[in-house]
């Protein structure tokens, strides 16, 4: 491979790099790295291979230095040089105060620099950059591009990007790929000469310019010149790159008749490669023809550029114009002009959007309702069936005595010799014995010796096999029968009686008789059977514990879409698309006490199946219902308020779920257990019991408790005139009326669950009117506005460009309501922000703007310069600290609500619900901007035609790609036609096709007479959309115009790129040394197998003056070919860099 940078801007390069990477077999062919091939030498190819993905593949816990470390010794790089290696990597990136910091902690800017430093460290010969500078503002883009450069010398650097400025300014040679085929391969000059349109010659028009004069004088020079665009205070033509000879001529005649014509300044520029992508992409793919799509006839420049350059122009031109439907209807009607609702049918159409949002989120999150559902469910009938399988206090079941509980045991028996009767005696016994199954035994002697002995022997194993033993021992004229027994084994004496006893019946009446004895408890007083209805009760505990931990889960799931709203900025961009407070959160809290209730119904059918008659006679349920019904009035608000404490939606489930079980379970339990007489602590319950009203889940607790304590207080206090008395001796009181405030009524309860509920909402009022931030703001600012007076003061004032100068002036010095009804339905006067701080942060220092109708106008700035925050203020995020913005003469600070009607935001980061489609999520905020349900679909499908979202508007978004998803946020912030429109970097990580679709919707929504401020870091993005443009710094305007009048007066010289086409290197010095010799004071950027880039850089070089020069070089010098173009906007964006105090922790 050559050594330089090879660029695939990204329409199929991802396998390719796996490929390279070794993750991916090629199918077929071969690819050698350093000589060695990718299938068979893949280990030997890493050792010198470096790589950075699109997305950093960091280790949190590991520093900067500690990555590095890490990386080279997987490529095996001696670990001797490490750390000069280390150090010289650090350098080259300006990472060296960041070395011992770990990844984490780390910027996205500085993460980006570090996969870089992955990449080239070990002495990397060939390097893979996928995407390096995504997400970089300008300032860190550009220092990435010199590094770049640096490194381009000695390494071989295969790069893909979405960025052709990228390409252009980087690529010795660009390939561009399609449907997996390499379409082109060469130089930037080669691309654009085959692809490219030629110049784009734009002039800032005076007031009194003549466009005919103008057109005749391009056109006699230029005979195929074509008018481009007629936009604002911009005029653009298109010269063909074939006429360049022709260009020194039509350039001195514009000088020398600028003031007749009307141009008060004018530059040209060589075809993007931007251009040349799409038009290589619209050859290949006809999808990619943005043209030939359903787009409208009124083309920003850009779409036009590549038009006049196609070959199949007539058919493009066809194809534009006929822009209808299959029903014949305009694609591009105008939704703005539809009249909207407003009042009550606005706020029903509001509310059932919001209502139909959380259905869908629950429709979609089936697995989470149904564990919603079964938690509590579970939980409840885990109690139920305890209780049922572990009954209460009951008498004892009669106890037969046998010898068969002892299990197997010998009974020793003696009789005396000779004697008839004890013989058959003995023998009466050995059968009862028998009939036990258990062992009898004859000891010959003295019975009781042998007892003796046999438990010296045995010792602890005598008492588990001898239980009872008889002696039979005749003496004179009687028979002496003696039963003995182990004093060890319960019941042993009756038994062994029993034994006996059996065996003289059985002699007497023969052997079918028998006796049976049986040990019989004695019956329950009174006492004991009050204790145990005492802990009958405690069932009802055991059924609030359980409940209680069913219901701490299932309360904590109405935070979650909350907290996800607010993460991502869905809440800001639904609260700026006009939705009313009132409406968002009652919609919330109606779906979700329905979502409760559903579970709590299922739980009063599982008490009507365990036949709980505590909860289920005499028209309890409705009792239980009501206060479930009470418990989520209060729960549910808690649980809204609780979720402004997260921004992940799992941590906020974990810990409000403990929150739940500590709140309830915990507080419910202390009380229950210090209640008990015993342990002397009532005093201290009671009071705790009172503190521990504030909490619903302690209220729930109790009320289930306490109601299922009551009816069986009555059930038994009214059983009997015995269990009256026996109530009042042991103090047992009891409510007939369930809902009394005295205990055990759950009266005290019910109401503390209801003022709860209106004390949540009217917290949640005052925290979504900010109320309380105003009142504290109030408070505050006496003691600070004399410090922020002084910060004011202290800021250098410096000499305020004209353009600025004039635009403040217009502001301050004309009422609002008359710069409003001279179409500028954007009005910024001296907008100011301070961050309170240890030192005072001026983010925004007194900015003063009027946009106009149909103006889209740009805010750029370097991070930390204000753009963020003055976009927070004037969408209401964010507080303003002095001066005030009008929308359609509505002030943000008295009327924040009118203003977020008027205006359409599209966030910097997708504010996007995953679980809804592109169709739902349009319908949704097409309905916050009260369009009239008649006219809904149209819109939307309007909508989606224009963006080309058709094929995905039925995907759900977390199945879409970035690009639709960004074309999705920004048909949130145009649907509806809202006469304002803010664009935070719309297409930030779009390709160029997409780019170019969502470029054609904001430049037609301007076309409709909108306003739309962009804040974007692609300067090619300002240069195609906006009319006219700022660049702040330290929170001041330092410039504004159109790009065009910001070029010309604050640009200097011009970018000339040369090709020659000799093989010897002495053509390309003489070159060289000409340059030098003819336009003194220019620079050479870089200088790669004949090619040259220069930056010429007097300003007194005139248009004519450069390309008469050149035209007279080509054949001394062998010029292949080369371009001139005016300095970029990005030069003149980056020229104020030296300005900038870089203060991104006064906007956090």
């Amino acid at each position: 491979m050559l050594p330089g940078v090879t660029f695939g801007p990204k329409l199929c390069p991802l396998f390719l790099h796996g490929c390279f990477l070794g993750l991916y077999p090629p199918t077929s062919g071969q690819a050698y790295i350093n000589g060695y091939e990718i299938s068979q030498d893949m280990v030997l190819i890493r050792k010198s291979l470096g790589l950075c993905p699109q997305h950093d593949v960091l280790f949190d816990h590991m520093t900067v230095e500690e990555h590095l470390y890490f990386y080279s010794g997987l490529k095996g790089f001696p670990a001797e040089k490490c750390p000069g290696e280390i150090a010289h990597i650090l350098h080259i990136l300006n990472l060296q105060e960041k070395r011992g910091t770990l990844s984490k902690a780390l910027s996205g800017g500085m993460k980006r620099k570090l996969s870089i430093a992955i990449a080239l460290i070990g002495d990397s010969k060939v390097v893979m950059l996928d995407e390096p500078t995504s997400g970089m503002d300008p300032v860190s883009r550009r220092a990435t591009w010199e590094l770049l450069q640096q490194q381009r010398r000695t390494r071989t650097i295969l790069l893909t990007t979405h960025f052709m400025d990228e390409a252009d300014l980087l690529g010795d040679r660009i390939a561009i790929m399609a449907k997996g085929e390499l379409q082109c391969c060469g130089s930037s000059l080669f691309l654009k000469h085959k692809y490219g349109a030629g110049y784009h010659m734009v002039m800032v028009k005076e007031p009194y310019c003549n466009l005919g004069e103008i057109s005749h004088l391009i056109y006699h020079y230029v005979p195929n010149a074509s008018l481009e665009s007629n936009v604002g205070a911009e005029l653009s033509f298109i010269l063909p790159k074939e006429s360049t000879h022709k260009f020194e001529a039509l350039f001195t005649e514009l000088e020398l008749r600028r003031e007749e014509l009307g141009i008060a300044s004018y530059g040209a520029s060589v075809t993007t490669m931007e251009e040349v992508f799409l038009r290589v992409g619209k050859l290949v793919d006809s999808s990619m023809d943005i043209q030939a799509t359903q787009l409208p006839a009124l083309q920003y420049q850009h779409e036009r550029r590549s038009n006049d350059w196609a070959t199949d122009d007539s058919s493009s031109m066809s194809g534009m114009t006929n822009m209808t439907d299959d029903s014949g209807a305009l694609i591009t009607e105008d939704c703005s002009n539809i009249k909207l609702n407003t009042g009550f049918y606005l706020c029903c159409q509001q509310f059932y959007s919001m209502f139909m949002k959380r259905a869908v989120y629950s429709w979609r999150n089936w697995k989470m309702v149904a564990a919603q559902f079964l938690v509590p469910l579970i939980f409840t009938a885990f109690a139920l069936i305890s209780a049922k399988t572990f009954p209460g206090p009951q008498d004892s079941p009669l106890l037969k005595l046998t010898l068969n509980p002892y299990g197997q045991t010998t009974v020793p028996f003696s009789v005396s010799q000779g004697s008839s009767l004890g013989e058959r005696l003995a023998a009466q016994y050995r059968d009862v014995v028998g009939a036990q199954r258990q062992e009898p035994l004859e000891v010959v002697g003295n019975l009781e010796e042998y007892l003796i002995s046999r438990a010296s022997e045995e010792a602890g194993a005598f008492n588990e096999y001898h239980i009872a033993a008889a002696s039979f021992q005749e003496t004179s004229d009687q028979i002496d029968v003696t039963a003995l027994f182990n004093n060890q084994a319960f019941h042993s004496p009756a038994t062994a009686l029993l034994l006996v006893d059996n065996a003289l019946l059985r002699l007497i009446a023969g052997p079918n008789a028998s006796i049976t004895v049986a040990n019989y408890p004695q019956p329950r007083n009174m006492t004991e059977t009050a204790k145990d209805q005492l802990m009958e009760s405690q069932t009802g505990f055991a059924i609030a514990i359980n409940l209680l931990y069913g219901m701490a889960s299932l309360s904590s799931t109405f935070a979650l879409l909350l907290v996800n709203e607010r993460a991502i900025k869905a809440k800001h961009v639904q609260f700026v698309s006009g939705v009313y407070m009132v409406n968002f959160w009652l919609s919330a809290l109606l779906w979700d006490l329905i979502n409760f209730l559903t579970p709590c119904t299922l739980i009063l059918v599982i008490f009507q199946a365990f036949d709980i008659k505590a909860f289920t006679q005499d028209s309890h349920l409705v009792d239980i219902m009501q206060i479930f019904l009470l418990y989520g009035w209060a729960i549910i608000p808690l649980m809204y308020l609780l979720s402004f404490f997260f921004s992940i939606a799992a941590t906020a489930y974990t810990r409000l779920t403990i929150f739940n079980i500590f709140s309830g379970t915990a507080t419910f339990l202390a009380v229950v257990i210090m209640s008990i007489p015993e342990l002397g602590m009532v005093d201290l319950s009671n009071m705790l019991d009172k503190i521990f009203l504030i909490l619903p889940n302690y209220c729930l607790g109790q009320s289930i408790s306490k109601f299922y304590q009551n009816y069986e207080f009555i059930q038994f206090c009214t059983s009997s005139f015995e269990s009256v008395l026996i109530c009042k001796v042991f103090n047992i009181t009891y409510q007939t009326n369930y809902f009394a405030w005295e205990s055990p009524g759950v009266g005290k309860y019910l109401t503390a669950m209801a003022a709860q509920g209106l004390s949540f909402l009217l917290l949640l009022f005052l925290i979504e009117t900010n109320l309380l931030w105003r009142m504290r703001t109030i408070v505050c600012d006496i003691r600070r506005r004399r410090k922020w007076v002084m910060l004011l003061n202290q800021v250098p004032v410096l000499p305020e460009d004209r353009d600025v100068a004039d635009e403040r002036k217009k502001v301050l010095e004309s009422p609002v309501a008359s710069i409003s009804s001279l179409n500028s339905p954007l009005v910024i006067k001296e907008l100011t922000k301070v961050y309170s701080s240890r030192d005072s942060c001026l983010a925004v220092d007194r900015i003063s703007l009027a946009v106009s109708k149909g103006e889209c106008f740009g805010l750029l700035g370097f991070n930390g310069a204000g753009k963020t925050t003055t976009f927070k203020m004037l969408t209401g995020d964010e507080s303003i600290t002095s001066g005030d913005a009008y929308v359609d003469g509505h002030s943000i600070l008295a009327n924040i609500k009118k203003v977020q009607q008027r205006i359409g935001y599209c966030p910097q980061f997708d504010a996007l619900l995953d679980h809804m489609t592109g169709r739902e999520t349009l319908s949704m905020y097409a309905r916050l901007r009260g369009i009239p349900e008649r006219y809904i679909g149209s819109c939307v499908e309007n909508m989606l035609r224009g963006l080309l979202l058709e094929p995905h508007a039925n995907k759900l978004i977390r199945g879409m790609n970035g690009g639709n998803k960004r074309k999705l946020s920004a048909g949130i912030s145009l649907i509806g036609g809202p006469p304002v429109v803010f664009l935070d970097e719309p297409s930030t990580g779009m390709d160029p096709v997409a780019r170019r679709l969502l470029w054609d919707a904001v430049t037609r929504t301007r076309e409709c007479g909108k306003s739309i401020i962009i804040t974007s870091h692609s300067m090619e993005e300002c240069e195609a959309l906006c009319t006219r443009l700022a660049i702040m710094v330290n929170g001041q305007f330092k410039c504004l115009g159109s790009p065009q009048h910001l070029k010309s007066k604050f640009g200097s010289g011009y970018t000339l790129l040369a090709k020659t086409h000799c093989d010897e290197e002495g053509h390309v010095e003489d070159f060289k040394a000409f340059v030098e010799k003819t336009f003194p004071g220019n620079v050479l950027k870089h200088e790669h197998q004949g090619m040259v880039h220069y930056h010429l850089t007097n300003k007194n070089l005139s248009w004519a003056q450069v390309f008469g020069t050149l035209e007279k070089a080509k054949e001394k010098y062998c010029i292949e070919d080369y371009s001139v173009s005016q300095i970029s906007l990005e030069q003149v964006f980056m020229s104020f860099t030296r300005f900038q105090h870089y203060t991104e922790d006064c906007e956090k």
